[in-house]
């Protein structure tokens, strides 16, 4: 059985450490999918999962990430993005709690559900309840401060123009997601709603609350009025929080994923940006989207 090994890098380091990669594997004989930022090799024989581990290893001492499949490469018909340290960099409610003065409070309750120690939904209703009293002109100031993972606008803008429906499904607040969705252009985002009385949080969210579960549900619903499989989705997250639907996906990838989840993914990366999912799917620099 033949492997398909995609292969990104950051770009300011040029073409020489996909050739040593390439002297590594025995395979000087690769296509590029991006001059000095992704490569495409193509292996006559199948690897065992120490053969694997041994040249992801190989390959991060090159700072490459690598992406292994027995499958062809597929573009993918469906996109579910978490939103938070994925989509963009920061935790929203990290940042809001920052401004209030409640950061090290709420950031330990984030990491804990983060990490999958404590669930996501509990830990999301004690946060919310730290924030009562807070104006919603508050969260609204910090949505212009919010940044933008590399890469991202390019995923999202990249899979539209090839007829993938795409989806923002976030644990976090609609008002931070609803920003996300104008600047990225996904077709639809599904949040969770502080609830809002005379202008203020009440310390409350509004039923049902967008959870690790609604996010499998929001795939295979989206899958159904695709009529695809979930094997043609691709999924993206880095929590604990995302698991549900990584799992399904035909596709599952992490950027910076946090340790619950590094090894449940087909693909987890450190070195390169967001296009290294678009790589993933077989895409060539010149079917991706200029940056914005």
């Amino acid at each position: 059985m033949k492997s398909n090994l995609v292969a990104v890098g950051c770009p300011s380091r040029g073409v020489s450490p996909f050739n040593a990669l390439g002297t590594a594997i025995g395979l000087q004989d690769f296509q590029w999918l991006s001059v000095g930022q992704a490569a495409l090799f193509q292996l006559d024989r199948s690897l065992d999962n120490a053969s694997v581990r041994a040249l992801k290893e190989h390959a991060a001492s090159l700072e490459i990430d690598l992406f292994i499949t027995h499958k062809p490469l597929e573009k993918k018909k469906l996109l579910v993005a978490d939103m938070e340290a994925t989509i963009i960099l920061d935790e929203m409610l990290d940042l809001l709690a920052e401004d209030l003065g409640l950061g090290e409070a709420v950031a330990n309750i984030t990491s804990l559900a983060m990490n999958g120690r404590i669930d996501f939904t509990r830990s999301l209703a004690a946060r919310t309840a730290l924030f009562a009293g807070t104006p919603e002109s508050r969260l609204r100031g910090l949505c212009e401060k919010i940044r933008f993972t590399p890469g991202a606008q390019r995923l999202v803008s990249s899979m539209k123009k090839s007829g993938a429906r795409t989806i923002l499904v976030t644990g976090g607040y609609d008002i931070f997601a609803q920003r996300v969705k104008q600047v990225c252009g996904f077709d639809e985002v599904i949040a969770n709603k502080p609830v809002v009385q005379d202008g203020v949080l009440t310390g409350h969210l509004v039923s049902p609350v967008c959870s690790a579960s609604t996010k499998r549900e929001v795939l295979e619903r989206a899958c159904g009025a695709l009529g695809v499989s979930p094997d043609h989705a691709c999924a993206i997250g880095d929590g604990a929080n995302d698991i549900d639907m990584l799992k399904i996906a035909g596709l599952s990838a992490s950027y910076h994923g946090k340790p619950v989840l590094r090894d449940l993914v087909d693909f987890n990366f450190v070195h390169s940006d967001l296009t290294a999912v678009l790589f993933a799917q077989g895409y060539r620099d010149s079917e991706i989207s200029a940056q914005a």
